[in-house]
């Protein structure tokens, strides 16, 4: 009996409740350099059911079109090594200098390797996680969900806005 219901009452209905991004109502951001990577990630967030996806070669190609655009950003996916502007250049000036509430989006370094380095690098430069290349539909599904789901507070210090996960992802 959960909540003073017996489990016929409760036939029916899923639980434990879980919640689960609404794909359909997100818009993502993908910056690689690499227009291979950057299709195949492209189809793996479409068949997630994303339909408002924005494609950039490098950072500076990201800041040129995302200053046109209208809308925002709910989650970044982010190269790490990209000219002429990188990864961690670019998210070191989303997090100082970009308009809200583009400091403060989600975002996730699709990193070459995956190592300790890589890891303290992407934290410094702001970064909410990091995803090893190549990584599966499954494992950028799970990724999205921990961080865009994952409680966070925000840190200001000396106009670098970094994120302080509350509870870090698995």
């Amino acid at each position: 009996m959960a909540f003073g219901l017996s489990s016929h009452e409760l036939e029916g209905f899923p639980l434990p409740l879980e919640l689960k991004i609404p794909w359909k109502r997100t818009s993502i951001a993908i910056v690689d350099d690499n227009i291979g990577w950057r299709r195949t990630v492209r189809s793996m967030v479409s068949s997630f059911g994303v339909t408002e996806i924005t494609e950039a070669t490098d950072g500076s190609d990201f800041l040129t079109k995302i200053e046109k655009q209208n809308s925002d950003v709910d989650l970044l996916l982010i190269d790490d090594e990209m000219l002429p502007m990188d990864g961690f250049v670019l998210m070191t000036s989303l997090r100082t200098k970009a308009r809200e509430p583009l400091r403060r989006t989600t975002a996730l370094l699709m990193a070459g390797q995956n190592s300790a380095d890589i890891a303290r690098r992407a934290q410094e430069a702001g970064y909410n996680g990091v995803l090893a290349k190549p990584f599966s539909a499954r494992e950028l599904d799970a990724a999205a969900q921990r961080t865009l789901l994952a409680p966070v507070q925000w840190r200001e210090e000396k106009g670098f806005l970094r994120p302080v996960l509350l509870s870090p992802p698995a």
